[in-house]
């Protein structure tokens, strides 16, 4: 009996050392071959990768965040990105176009040329590869949606008990706010519980010294969007540099990097000003078959539209559109004209501005500084119908200098002043 439990010891030794032998060994083919492990959880036992928008692991020798939009939360920031203190200038041209079969939306490398100047700490073919990866094989449909349980029914097409709402414009601390919504997965990205999304949504929002509204509008959008029953992740989009603030070229930057963050992409995308925040969970975060203007009754403008082709302030388009048109214009630096140059854009593609009734459409402004005009943008608005293919996603250049994972959002900061 005693040999025949040193045989059945010597079998469980073998057959550890085995398995040890085995889990290295894929450990060794992730890390030369790229994603093979992506979606298994050795990768997160048995190393870090630069690069992971999902769980990225904070070093004890990084710090969370240069220049951050607000008080620290009390949970530790994830960086997925940052160039501080790195010297390596890498430049790639990502091509992107849009074909439709049916309901299936594929993108394909093959026309739309956008530059952006990187500086990483590690390979950036590698980041780049997977970027083009990443928009060859996207598929989606306006149904579409991220792989959830498969038990879950759908979500409600029209979720219950949506209306009128309240707001909340006193500040906040960002800690405090954090703590609110635990549900909130890292980075700012939300998946019903319960059931299963029809719509997946990324909130691209452009910031600048915008500190004192930050907590106001993540709490007051985390739990709108979660009453809607959407997927979504807020994507917080700063600009750093010395120029004149460019929304539109923010927004355009939003797009490319949610899209590199979130695996398999997003299908709807909302360009929200951070200063406005809707009033009723009836204006649904989702997007139509046609492009939506959000933000058509808001209370500092008496809750009217100030002129029928505004396209300002909080607007919803789906991935082919936004391709289509070549996103917005780079163009537009300092307050206005941005916004009008879409609704020209969209009216090139024969497209047509949705909304919903004006007494769903009500959105509050926080108080803000107004900006100076920009001079220029009347000259710019005479030329987009025959420029918008040259100016946009096409001609888009940036240095991203870093990219952070809240609990609430995902801080993308980068630099977008042009190079002489």
């Amino acid at each position: 009996m005693g040999s025949g439990a040193s045989g059945g010891g010597g079998r469980a030794t073998r057959a550890l050392r085995l398995l040890l032998l085995l889990v290295l060994a894929l450990a060794a083919v992730e890390y030369l071959f790229g994603s093979i492990l992506d979606a298994s959880p050795l990768k997160t036992y048995l190393y870090t990768p630069t690069y992971n928008a999902t769980q990225p692991t904070l070093r004890n020798n990084e710090k969370a965040l240069s220049q951050k939009p607000n008080k620290s939360p009390t949970a530790i920031p994830q960086p997925v990105f940052d160039a501080k203190n790195q010297t390596q200038n890498n430049t790639s041209f990502i091509n992107a176009i849009i074909t439709k079969n049916e309901t299936e939306l594929k993108i394909n490398t093959t026309q739309y040329n956008m530059t952006v100047t990187q500086k990483s700490p590690s390979s950036t073919s590698l980041l780049i590869a997977k970027i083009v990866e990443g928009l060859k094989n996207l598929v989606t449909t306006e149904g579409a949606v991220k792989k959830q349980d498969s038990a879950l029914p759908l979500c409600d097409v029209s979720p219950p008990d949506l209306g009128p709402i309240q707001v909340n414009k006193t500040d906040l601390e960002l800690d405090w706010v954090e703590k609110r919504y635990p549900e909130v997965q890292w980075g700012g990205h939300y998946v019903p519980p319960n059931c299963t999304a029809n719509h997946k949504v990324a909130i691209i929002v452009p910031y600048r010294d915008r500190q004192q509204h930050l907590a106001v509008f993540l709490n007051h959008m985390h739990p709108f969007l979660m009453k809607q029953q959407i997927e979504y992740g807020i994507f917080i989009i700063e600009q750093e540099g010395n120029k004149d603030f460019n929304r539109a070229k923010l927004m355009n930057v939003g797009f490319i990097e949610s899209q590199r963050l979130e695996a398999g992409g997003w299908m709807c995308f909302i360009f929200h000003d951070i200063d406005l925040l809707p009033l009723d969970t009836r204006n649904m975060y989702t997007c139509p078959k046609q492009p939506r203007h959000m933000s058509a009754s808001i209370d500092k403008l008496n809750f009217k539209l100030p002129y029928e082709d505004i396209f300002g302030g909080v607007s919803a388009l789906t991935l082919e559109q936004f391709i289509n048109v070549n996103g917005f214009s780079n163009k537009y630096w300092g307050w206005g004209g941005e916004d009008d140059d879409m609704f020209y854009r969209l009216k090139k593609m024969n497209y047509y501005i949705s909304r919903y009734k004006m007494s769903i459409a009500r959105y509050a402004m926080l108080d803000h500084k107004k900006s100076v005009p920009n001079p220029k943008r009347y000259q710019l608005l005479s030329q987009t119908s025959k420029t918008y293919q040259q100016d946009g996603l096409s001609t888009l250049e940036y240095e991203l200098v870093q990219v952070v994972q809240y609990h609430l959002y995902t801080h993308v900061v980068a630099n977008i002043d042009e190079r002489s």
